[in-house]
């Protein structure tokens, strides 16, 4: 790869800084050495399950000491994006109440009935009188808007169904594709642009996804560090079109990468 000076890390969170509730080996050394040698970085997760205060206090917990500025989710992305983008007001929301919130505070409103859009977010009570709702407002016109693509997502020492599992149901049934906004698509990379005044050629995606992580880096064309602590390993690597720039078995190796080579 190219050395570029002043990189701009994207550090996925699930996966990456931690699974479930346990960090993943060498995370908070890794923050804690981009802090004191002063990079740049923004922890980007494409989970809108939780407020930022909560993702905030989840990785204090660990030991990871970061404020506001470091930190942004797909639900932080969406619901910018349908204040800043569209003429949308009313929202039949399929996701929690930290999304929820989320939206209101952007002065869109809530409702069961007649929206303007269906929006999409990852939801532990998703149900099929949901899938229903959702589907018939699509089809009478509303607008179709997700938080993100990811299948799954790694829960401790398990797998489980995350928002792209749902919102595949309302697609099938509707025939409608929605608006992705979370990794892959382009608007957490706008928003790190945005945020750190930088170019998109200094931002490097690190990641533990193919699908998601690994992609956005590929279909955006920035540089991407592949992590093997999360979901992938060398087996599904291999059989995957889709290719990082460098692989890295964890973080430390990362940071080690980083002294010897980008400064």
């Amino acid at each position: 790869m190219k050395v570029i000076k002043d990189l701009v890390y994207l550090i996925d969170m699930d996966g990456t800084i931690y699974r479930g509730s346990t960090p993943v080996p060498y995370a908070e050394e890794f923050i804690r050495y981009l802090q004191e040698n002063e990079r740049k970085f923004l922890m980007v997760t494409n989970c809108p399950e939780n407020s930022t205060e909560a993702l905030l206090q989840k990785v204090r917990e660990m030991g990871i000491e970061i404020g506001e500025e470091n930190i942004i989710s797909s639900g932080d992305a969406t619901a910018g994006y349908i204040s800043d983008n569209t003429t949308y007001k009313r929202i039949y929301l399929i996701g929690n109440e930290a999304f929820k919130d989320k939206l209101i505070e952007k002065g869109l409103q809530i409702v069961s009935d007649n929206p303007d859009c269906v929006v999409v977010g990852y939801d532990r009570e998703f149900d099929y009188k949901k899938m229903k709702e959702a589907t018939q407002f699509i089809l009478d016109g509303a607008g179709f808007i997700c938080t993100n693509c990811d299948n799954t997502i790694p829960e401790g020492d398990k797998i489980v169904p995350h928002t792209g599992s749902i919102v595949a149901s309302i697609e099938t049934a509707t025939g409608v594709k929605p608006i992705m906004i979370g990794k892959p698509e382009r608007y957490l990379l706008d928003a790190a642009i945005n945020r750190f005044n930088c170019s998109k050629e200094q931002c490097c995606m690190i990641g533990d996804r193919l699908d998601t992580d690994i992609y956005f880096g590929v279909k955006q064309d920035i540089i991407s560090f592949l992590v093997l602590t999360g979901i992938t390993n060398k087996k599904i690597l291999k059989d995957s079109e889709i290719q990082p720039t460098k692989i890295f078995n964890d973080l430390s190796e990362v940071m080690l990468f980083d002294k010897e080579n980008i400064y």
